[in-house]
Order: structure tokens, then sequence, then C-alpha cells
């Protein structure tokens, strides 16, 4: 059995669009999974800032309590004061307990700041997925349909040729 020239042009149209449409479905689901990716890494930051921020509080407290041995060592039975010596170590020690706090709320924002990044390039890369889903969509349908074009106009013996010199 033999199908018509018309069937065979409109079936292969007809394929070419399912297919498109399949690239389309698979672009839109790559920027989903991307926005979702996204997401989850602003989370990450979000996780980074609190950690850092837990993370110095922990330090601070231990930094106190030495400090605060420290003090007590001054004070000991040695009778020593707060004064001089004593007191540019405390207050070395606490300038470096400051210098460490500080480093870690950096670390911390370091970090969140290069999820975010992250995050950033998620969304870029989902909507990139999406575009280049459609033009292979619209691509392939051209393509398909031109096909079906020719591959009619050469079962009726109608239509052009892509060969200038000799029309068909």
């Amino acid at each position: 059995m033999c199908i018509g020239p018309e069937i065979a042009a409109a079936a292969a149209i007809v394929s070419a669009a399912v297919s498109g449409a399949g690239f389309i479905v698979q672009g839109k689901a790559a920027k989903q999974a991307a926005d979702y990716n996204s997401a989850l890494v602003l989370n990450q930051a979000a996780a980074a800032r609190q950690k850092a921020t837990f993370d110095r509080q922990q330090y601070e407290t231990q930094a106190r309590k030495i400090l605060g041995a420290q003090y007590a060592s001054f004070l000991g039975p040695g009778g020593v004061r707060r004064e001089g010596t004593p007191l540019e170590l405390a207050a070395d020690t606490a300038a470096n307990i400051e210098l460490d706090a500080q480093t870690i709320i950096y670390a911390g924002e370091l970090e969140a700041r290069g999820l975010e990044s992250q995050s950033v390039l998620n969304r870029i890369e989902g909507r990139a997925a999406q575009r280049a889903a459609k033009f292979q969509a619209a691509g392939t349908t051209l393509l398909t349909a031109g096909q079906a074009g020719m591959s009619y106009s050469r079962a009726t013996g109608t239509g052009f040729s892509l060969n200038s010199s000799a029309p068909t």
C-alpha cells in the first residue's frame, strides 16, 4: 500500500511539530530544575551566614572564658593589678579575639557570596537551556517541513528545484 504524498508530507510535519514540542518541554524542565537549584543554593548561602554567626558566638563565648582566666591570673595570689603590662596583654588578647571573630564572619560571607553567584549562574543556565530548546524546536520543525515540502514536490512533480538551471 502506497501512502499519498500529501499524507506523507502531513505526517512529517506533524512528527516535526511533536518533536519540537518535546524540545520545548525539555527546555522548560531544564529551566525549572535550574530555578530549583538556584533556590537551593540561596538557602545554602543563608545557612552559611547563620553558621558564621553561630560560630562567632561560640568562639566569643570560649574567648571570654580565656580572657576571664587571664584576668584571674593577674589578680591571683601575687596581687598583680590590671594596669601596665597585664592590661596591655589583656587588650592584645581582646583585639585578637575580635579579629578572629570578624574573620569567622568574613569567611561565612565569602562562602555565602560564592553560593549566591552560583545561584545566579544556575538561573542563567536555565534560561539559556530553555531558549536553546525553543530554537532547536523551531529548527527541527522548519527543517522537517522543508524536507516534507521537497519530498511532496518531487512526488507530485510540482514546485521548484534548488538547482536554478533546471526547473522541475
